[in-house]
Formats: structure tokens, sequence, C-alpha cells
């Protein structure tokens, strides 16, 4: 029986929610054979191939829905980022100042304007204007305000980030949503007493909220409340199996217990592998594909400053580069091939959280690049959505001997604060067209350098999958 239209519309629908973008953009483009008029389709199409990165089939396709009369605000919120990854940068700005106008209120677009003027620019100040504006004329206006809040942070401004939401919070008669936001302010600022009576407020007033606990829990490391952590995880951990910061916050307080455990989920010698990659076809050697990569990648890092709420300080990131019409970014997910599935074979089955997932094939989820000057770093962080991971250095960091371990990756330091404080166990140094791979769950940054040229990476996420690619 053929599926309805409206049945197809579903089914793209939920597989965006699951991240299965390619099957959802083929039914979106059969969609929009179907009814070359309707212009909801195109707009969902629109969004689709802005998922996976495809920002200038996807300014096309909106630009034409918005010149036939669609005008939704959040039609321009996909126009706007859809310019905004084809590098047409002043338009893009330009489309979500027109969208603001109209829905002042939306505090997603007032981030992504933020954002975006503050990766060309790096100025707080100027990234900050429109929103600030805004909250003048409206000053009842909560959900900004948090914005406003949040987007100081992310900026570099921790302490700027706490006052602004303690002043908020008396605002609001101790609004105990607001004590969530607070919270993570706190940690930020290094008030580690603060954010345990902050989180603890929030989390009494929703303890079913995944992420008002998952905060709450990041407190109580930060104050030595490891047991308690570990109690509260569990509750995460049996909703959320398969979450790795989840995961990651359990191993913490594990390896603050001093619980064997955690040796076991963060085996460095079992679990972080390195290989070089493989030369794609097209490329007489691997060293001819580094050199078309990287100058690639350096052409196409256009930012100044990093995005917000990923882990990339002082540097420039770009996304989807697999699904990129450059050959040599498209040709990365071929190089990573070989590296990738001998991981997966030497790592078997198992009844951990890890070898459980094995169905002895991978599934590439994402890659992205990110540019690191001297100066730049990732915070510890971990990849909440992947089941494996990997950073491949394309231009390592240069080597210095008054700097020992100079833009290392390193493993094991938590992105979160504890009690006693807890140090990086495990280096990996960078070489050219050498990618380490590793769970996802690990904690993992960059060791500082200051010296030399830039940082240029290729980070993925994978999946488990049956099949071998």
């Amino acid at each position: 029986m053929t599926e309805t239209v409206e049945g197809l519309a579903s089914k793209a629908n939920a597989l965006r929610a699951e991240g299965r973008h390619g099957e959802a953009i083929n039914i979106l483009q059969t969609l929009t054979a179907r009814d070359p008029d309707n212009l909801i389709y195109q707009h969902n199409l629109a969004a689709a191939l802005g998922d996976v990165g495809k920002f200038r089939e996807a300014r096309d396709i909106i630009s034409s829905a918005i010149s036939k009369g669609l005008g939704r605000p959040e039609t321009l919120l996909v126009y706007a980022r859809a310019l905004a990854g084809a590098e047409d940068f002043d338009q893009a700005e330009d489309t979500y100042r027109t969208l603001l106008s109209g829905s002042a209120d939306d505090a997603v677009a007032h981030r992504e304007l933020a954002q975006l003027i503050w990766m060309r620019t790096g100025d707080s100040k100027k990234a900050r204007e429109w929103i600030d504006d805004t909250i003048k004329r409206r000053p009842d206006a909560i959900g900004l305000q948090v914005m406003r809040a949040e987007i100081t942070g992310q900026m570099g401004d921790a302490d700027g980030q706490f006052s602004l939401l303690k002043d908020l919070l008396a605002k609001t008669g101790e609004d105990p949503q607001i004590a969530y936001f607070a919270c993570r302010a706190a940690l930020a600022s290094k008030d580690f007493s603060a954010a345990l009576e902050l989180g603890s407020r929030a989390v009494a007033a929703a303890p079913d909220q995944d992420e008002v606990v998952a905060v709450y829990v990041t407190a109580l490391l930060a104050n030595g409340e490891a047991k308690a952590a570990e109690t509260a995880i569990n509750g995460l951990r049996a909703r959320h199996p398969t979450n790795q910061y989840y995961i990651a916050l359990l191993a913490t307080a594990w390896r603050l217990l001093g619980d064997d455990r955690y040796k076991a989920l963060f085996d460095y010698d079992a679990l972080v592998f390195s290989a070089t990659l493989d030369t794609p076809r097209g490329w007489s050697s691997l060293q001819a594909y580094l050199d078309e990569l990287e100058a690639g990648l350096d052409d196409a890092h256009k930012f100044q400053a990093h995005p917000f709420f990923l882990s990339v300080r002082h540097g420039s990131q770009i996304p989807s580069i697999t699904e990129s019409n450059i050959p040599a970014f498209k040709a990365y997910a071929e190089a990573v091939r070989g590296p990738l599935q001998a991981y997966v074979d030497r790592l078997q089955k198992g009844d951990d959280v890890l070898r459980i997932r094995n169905q002895g094939g991978y599934k590439l989820l994402s890659a992205w690049s990110v540019l690191l000057p001297p100066n730049g770093f990732h915070v510890n962080h971990v990849h909440p959505d992947g089941w494996l991971s990997s950073a491949c250095h394309i231009r390592p960091p240069v080597e210095d001997a008054d700097e020992p371990k100079a833009g290392w990756l390193k493993f094991g330091e938590p992105g979160c604060a504890t009690d006693p404080a807890l140090e990086p166990e495990f280096f990996v140094k960078p070489a050219a067209g050498r990618m380490a791979v590793f769970p996802s769950y690990m904690w993992h940054g960059t060791m500082p350098f200051h010296k030399g040229t830039a940082r240029l990476t290729v980070a993925i996420d994978v999946g488990a999958d049956s099949a071998r690619p």
C-alpha cells in the first residue's frame, strides 16, 4: 500500500528527530517533487539540508519559498542559518534582524544572531547589542534575560553571567527554573557552595527534568559529594543508558570514590587507539591528500571566535565537512574507514556500556573541523550522542622544548569541577594524519600551547551499526 503524503511527511519529521537526516531528505525530495507548490515541504526540505551542512542548496530552496509568500518566523530562521552556512554573513545578519523585528521574544534567533556577530568579530559588546536593546524595550521578557546571561558566559564572562542571573533570580522571587540557570552560572564562576544551594532548589522543584538533575549532579561533584552524585546519576542512566555524558558523570563519581569500575570504563590502553588515515581514492599518497585537505580547511575557516555551547575556546569550528562538495572534505569518510573498522573489530563484543553496543560495524554521524591558534584550546568534554569519537590532526602544533605536551590530546580530566580536583591521566601526541579513536564518554581536551602555527583538526562521532561501511 502506498503511503499517504501526510504519512510520508510525518515519517520525515520522525527521521530528522532521530538524526537520520539522509533518509529524511530523500522523503522530503519525493514530497516536493510530487507537490512542487507546497511551500511547507520546501521549508522542511531546506531545514533538513541545513541539518547536514548543505547550506547552499537549503538557501536556494528556502529563498524560493519566501519569494512565493512563505514568510513565517521559523522560515526566516531556516533562511538565516542557510545564509550563514553559505558564508553570506551580511545577509544572514539582516535576515535575523528582520525576523526579530517581528518576533522580538525569539530567544533562539537572538542567540544565533549574537553568535554570528561574535564569531565574525570577537566583539562581545557588539554581539550583545541587539538583545540588550530588546531587553531595554521589553524588561519583563524573562527568557531573553536568561539568554543574555547565557550568551555573556559563552563569550568568556562567567562572573558577568552569574551576576545577571542572580539579579534575575531576585527579580523573579527565587524562581526555581531560574535557579537551574543560576546553578550553571555559579559552577562556571567557581562559586561551588552557591551552585549546590541553587542546584538543590532547582532539583527539588523539578526532580524529573533530566537537565536539572544533571546540573545538580555536577554541583554535588564540585562539592565533594560523590556518593550523592552517584545515586542521582544512576537515575539518569536508567532513563538514558546510551547518553555518553551521563556515563562520564557516573565514571567521575566512581573515580572520586575509588571504585574499580572507573578503571574498566577508562582503560586507556585497551580503549584509546591511534591509527594513520587511509589514502582515499583519487590521491597519489596520504601526504598529497593531507596537503589538499589542509589547504581546503584553512580556506573554509572564516570566523574569528568560537561558537557557543561547544568545547572550542579562542578558535573556530566548521560543521558537516563530509557533506561538503569539496572533494577532499567528502573523502574524509573514506580516509577513516579502515581505522574505524579496525577499532570496532579489535573492540569485540562484551557486556559493558561500550562493547554491548558493538554490532560489528559503525555509522559516521558527523564530522567537523576545528582551527585553534596559539592560546586556543578545547575544554574537557565528551560527545553525548556518540558511541565512538575521533580527533585527527591535519596540522599539529609545533613541538616546543619549553612547553612539554603543547597541544597534545589529554584524557581523564573531567569537564566539571570536582573536589578533590582530578588530573588528566593519559596523553596522545599529535602527528599529521594520525587519528585517535576512543569511547565518546571519555573526558578529553587539549593541553595549552602558545607558539607556532594554528592547530588544525578534524573530529568525528560514530554510532554503532550492524553494517560494515
